[in-house]
């Protein structure tokens, strides 16, 4: 009866381990976009990569051998422009943000990526006073 039991539940535990590790996978995420020119503020929903990635810390780094970690970044990304509302003539409008279409665990690229830890702080546009 027990290892009826356990035959069972191995296929189980295993796919239930393999859905609760935190891999790099797109996510929803929303950005807050202010524009003190239009005196507007929105909200715009997108996809980002978030997750978690293998990686070994060394007991020791050597300044010989270069430290490489990976973190999940954007395999493949396009861009989409929205045109932000109350915009005063002769002011740009336009707002151009990437869109996340697949990621990958690679080693994070400074030229093009800031590579800090997101904000968990929830972002809001303020309330505006008009004088």
């Amino acid at each position: 009866m027990r290892v009826a039991v356990l035959v069972m539940l191995v296929p189980i535990l295993v796919r239930a381990g393999s859905e609760c590790k935190a891999s790099c996978r797109l996510a929803n995420i929303s950005i807050t976009v202010e524009s003190e020119e239009c005196g507007s503020c929105m909200t715009i929903n997108t996809t980002s990569c978030a997750g978690l990635c293998q990686t070994q810390e060394r007991a020791y780094r050597s300044p010989m051998a270069p430290y490489v970690q990976n973190t999940c970044n954007f395999r493949e990304w396009t861009y989409e422009t929205i045109q932000l509302p109350g915009c005063p003539a002769g002011v740009d409008s336009s707002f151009t943000y990437p869109v996340a279409l697949s990621c990958e665990c690679i080693q994070c690229n400074t030229d093009s990526t800031d590579c800090g830890a997101l904000s968990m702080q929830p972002s809001s546009c303020p309330s505006f006073s008009h004088y």
